[in-house]
């Protein structure tokens, strides 16, 4: 079994990874990206600092206006980090509100489906936190070459993980079907 998820993964790997980098292209040609910038970004920022300092990582947010999201003190030298829009993980959620369009089809209460959405757009936002947690981690313990060889990869391969993992769970113990209403029992 784990041979046979390890296959599936390694085969959606170069599709989640092109798929990635079509919506970049067009998202950077629209110009949605600049909301995502000005608004996710420094919130996103915030939420990665307050987790690696938890972690017992000096890290400090960037002044506004600033282009580095915010700087890592290692020894006595600060370490720039730059958060894009594109790091934030918008793309699995993109994927994860395409994958319920497919999952979510069958004949499901509609109080399963919430808890399944909101399951899915909080482990999602989560798994995203988690990743560039991760990544940050690496540039501070490693180097910045660990970001550049991890980022995209690890990236799709955490969304490709947490998908399976969602809908198997959403399966299993979340999702319930509707019953029809002659099935039902009179209350009495």
């Amino acid at each position: 079994m784990l041979v046979i998820l390890l296959v599936i993964m390694l085969t959606l790997l170069p599709f989640v990874t092109t798929f990635n980098s079509a919506l970049t292209d067009l998202i950077n040609k629209i110009g949605f990206y600049k909301a995502l910038q000005n608004y996710a970004v420094p919130l996103e920022s915030r939420l990665v600092v307050g987790v690696v300092r938890k972690l017992g990582i000096p890290a400090f947010l960037a002044p506004i206006g600033d282009p580095i999201s915010f700087y890592l003190l290692h020894g006595k030298v600060y370490f720039p980090v730059q958060i894009q829009w594109n790091c934030l993980g918008w793309q699995s959620l993109l994927l994860l509100g395409i994958s319920f369009v497919f999952g979510l089809g069958k004949d499901f209460s509609n109080t399963s489906k919430i808890e399944c959405v909101a399951i899915g757009i909080l482990g999602t936002f989560l798994i995203n936190i988690f990743r560039m947690v991760f990544i940050v981690i690496g540039a501070y313990f490693v180097n910045s070459l660990f970001v550049f060889l991890v980022h995209d990869y690890f990236a799709a391969l955490t969304t490709i993980v947490w998908l399976m993992f969602f809908w198997w769970f959403s399966y299993r113990y979340v999702l319930e079907q509707k019953v029809p209403f002659e099935k039902r029992e009179k209350k009495e």
